[in-house]
């Protein structure tokens, strides 16, 4: 995968917010290139002040918006002063879906990852510019597949008679 692993630091940042048994599996962000074209785009324009507010909500999205994924859920936090921080258990993923305009997908390698958790309500989670979000999808995939794989065989360990 081309995730890396999490640096100490954003480790350290997230310690606080994982359970028992829970580790730090990946953590990223908007898209890398998404943000270097839309920057180099906009900093032109910021010299005359139209381009300044679009620069300034740009590197407040980069600097605020972190995406985790843990051994047991998906994390989103939000903010720089307030946050806001949204948990899907892995467990309770049904399906993920990427949203691809033709820019995003051959320019800035991004996209949109719309997450579908189950329940009543069927929420839908919208993760919008995230880096290569195809890899992600898979690594998704993969750890829900891996816990679901890990449960049934619990679950099969307890059905059987002593």
């Amino acid at each position: 995968m081309p995730y890396k692993t999490p640096s100490k630091k954003q480790k350290k940042k997230l310690e606080k917010l994982l359970g028992a048994g829970e580790e730090v599996i990946c953590v990223t962000s908007i898209g890398d290139r998404y943000f270097w074209i839309k920057f180099l785009t906009l900093l032109p324009f910021s010299f005359i002040f139209l381009g300044l507010p679009k620069l300034g909500q740009l590197v407040r999205m980069r600097q605020s918006f972190t995406y985790a994924l843990t051994n047991k859920r998906f994390l989103i936090v939000r903010g720089i002063f307030s946050r806001k921080i949204v948990t899907a258990p892995l467990t309770a993923i049904t399906h993920v879906t990427i949203e691809q305009s033709f820019i995003q997908r051959f320019i800035f390698n991004t996209g949109h990852l719309v997450i579908i958790t189950a329940g009543f309500d069927q929420r839908e989670i919208v993760i919008e510019n995230i880096g290569d979000p195809v890899n992600f999808k898979i690594l998704i995939e993969d750890l829900t597949q891996n816990l679901e794989r890990g449960e049934s065989e619990e679950g099969q360990l307890r059905a059987l008679p002593v």
